[in-house]
C-alpha cells in the first residue's frame, strides 16, 4: 500500500510518496512553495484557499490518497514528559486527564490529547515511578485541518508532531549517546533532547531561517529566492563576499547557538550524571554552508547532519534531502 506523507510549512510544502512501506521505496518526493504562508488557516476564507492549495497538488502530482500522512509544527503543540507515581493501565487512564491540566496549558474541553509510557517498572515497589509523555493540541486546530483535507474527499490516517517524526527517522537508540535535535524551519527552530533513547524536552524558537534570508536580501538587495540561494551555498564561510555575508547571518546564528547553550545548561541541571555529547541538524536550512562547523565550534560537540532516506530506495531527491526528515518520519511510523 502506498504512503503519501505531507510535511506542510510556512515557506514549503514537503511530501514524499512511497509505495512500500517496508522497504521504503520512494516513488515521489516533491517540494512545493507554499504560496499561501499558512500552515492552520483561521479565518473560513484561509480555510477555502487552503483546500484548493492541497486539492491542486494531489490532482497535479498524482497522490496517492489511500494513506495519507500530516505534520503538526510544535509551536501548535505541547509536549511535555512528565514522572509520575506508578500507575497500572487502567488507573493512568483514569488520572492522565487530571495530569494534563497541570501540564499543558490549553483549556480542557478544546484539548486534544494523546499519551505514551516511556519508562515503567515491571513490579510496583515502595516509591515507584513512572515516565509518561503527553502531548496535548487545541481540538479546535486539529479539526480544522483535518476538516480542510475531509472537504476535498481526504481522510488523514495520522497527525503527528513534526519533532517526533524527525526522531523516528533518525533511528536513536537507548545505547546512543545523549543528543540534541536541531530542526531548523523558515518560520522557527525545533530543539530538543534525546537520552537513552527516550525523548526528554522539546522547546521552540523563534529564530527561523526566515530571518537570515530577509537579512541578506535588504543587506545586499536580492530577492527572496536569491538571498536563500546565498545562504545554503556561502552561508558562514567568511571566504565568501569579502565576509560581508557571513557578518549579517552571524547575528542570527549567535542567538541559535545562545539556545542550544541553554538546552545543554538545562539537561545539565535536570541529568548532573549525564551530558550531551552530539547535536544532529535536520530541516533544509541546517545545510547552509559552514553552520555545521560553527556550531561544533562553539559548543564543543560532535555536530552531524541527519540523513532521512538512509534506509529508502528509489526515487531519491538529489539535494535538499534535509528538508524531507519529517515525511519520511511519517512514513517509518508503524500503525
Amino acid at each position: 500500500m502506498s504512503i503519501t506523507a505531507l510535511d506542510i510549512g510556512t515557506q514549503a510544502i514537503k511530501i514524499v510518496l512511497v509505495k512500500d512501506n517496508k522497504h521504503y521505496q520512494v516513488t515521489k518526493a516533491i517540494e512545493v512553495k507554499n504560496k499561501l504562508g499558512l500552515v492552520a488557516p483561521k479565518s473560513d476564507q484561509e480555510a477555502l484557499q487552503f483546500s484548493e492549495l492541497i486539492a491542486n497538488l494531489f490532482h497535479d502530482y498524482k497522490l496517492d490518497q489511500s494513506d495519507v500522512r500530516l505534520s503538526l509544527p510544535e509551536y501548535l503543540v505541547t509536549s511535555k514528559v512528565i514522572e509520575i507515581p506508578f500507575l497500572n493501565d487502567a488507573e493512568l487512564a483514569s488520572a492522565i486527564g487530571w495530569q494534563a491540566e497541570q501540564a499543558i496549558p490549553i483549556p480542557k474541553n478544546d484539548l486534544s490529547l494523546q499519551y505514551q509510557v516511556l519508562q515503567k517498572p515491571d513490579k510496583k515497589t515502595p516509591n515507584a515511578t513512572m515516565k509518561v509523555l503527553l502531548v496535548g493540541a487545541r481540538k479546535s486546530i486539529v479539526e480544522k485541518i483535518n476538516n480542510i483535507f475531509l472537504n476535498i474527499g481526504i481522510e488523514a490516517t495520522l497527525m503527528e508532531t513534526q519533532m517526533f517524526s524527525v526522531i523516528r527517522s533518525l533511528d536513536i537508540e537507548a545505547s546512543d549517546p545523549e543528543t540534541i535535535i536541531l530542526h531548523m524551519g523558515a518560520s522557527g527552530n525545533d530543539i530538543a533532547v534525546i537520552a537513552n533513547g527516550m525523548f526528554e524536552f522539546v522547546f521552540n524558537s523563534k529564530t527561523g531561517s526566515n530571518l537570515v534570508d530577509q537579512s541578506i536580501a535588504q543587506s545586499f538587495n536580492l530577492d527572496n529566492q536569491q538571498a536563500e540561494e546565498y545562504k545554503i551555498n556561502y552561508g558562514l564561510d567568511s571566504s565568501q563576499m569579502e565576509g560581508k555575508l557571513s557578518q549579517v547571518i552571524m547575528p542570527i546564528i549567535n542567538n541559535l547557538i545562545i539556545d542550544l547553550q541553554k538546552t545543554v545548561r538545562f539537561f545539565s541541571q535536570n541529568h548532573p550524571d549525564q551530558k550531551i555529547k552530539r547535536v544532529v541538524l535536520s530541516g533544509g536550512p541546517a545545510q547552509m554552508k559552514g553552520l555545521t562547523e560553527k556550531i561544533s565550534q562553539e559548543l564543543g560537540l560532535e555536530v552531524l547532519q541527519a540523513a532521512p532516506f538512509a534506509k529508502a530506495k528509489g526515487q531519491l531527491p538529489e539535494k535538499n534531502q534535509l528538508s524531507f526528515s519529517v515525511c519520511m518520519g511519517l512514513i517509518e511510523r508503524k500503525l
